[in-house]
């Protein structure tokens, strides 16, 4: 399905990872082997949240979140806390943050995804 994605530069970042794009909670979520990795959200409403959410697991969080991004928003989208890292994209370095955690992915760090 076509969708007019936020944030398509990840797309290209994350070439030739060729993620499946979902519809889901008002962003649009990024699958790799049926594994969340990441969801993008640009909306008019609450716009101090859009950006790009990292998935993780609680046990990975700290870590990874000392690797991308110390946020001081932290997130309980799904029920468990501890497995979101926002990216906001009013960040000085957004670019740099998204295209690390491309490169993440794109090598296979596990703790990207859930």
């Amino acid at each position: 399905m076509d969708y007019k994605v936020p944030f398509d530069f990840v797309l290209r970042y994350l070439y030739p990872v060729r993620p499946q794009i979902k519809k889901m909670l008002g962003c649009y979520g990024l699958f790799v082997n049926k594994k969340l990795l990441l969801l993008l959200r640009d909306r008019a409403n609450q716009p101090e949240f859009n950006g790009i959410f990292v998935a993780t697991q609680p046990e990975f969080f700290d870590a990874l979140q000392n690797q991308i991004h110390i946020s001081n928003m932290n997130f309980n989208l799904d029920g468990v806390p501890h497995t979101w890292i926002f990216l906001s994209e009013d960040l000085e370095d957004f670019d740099e943050k998204v295209k690390k955690t491309c490169e993440m992915i794109k090598v296979g760090d596990e703790r990207i995804g859930k």
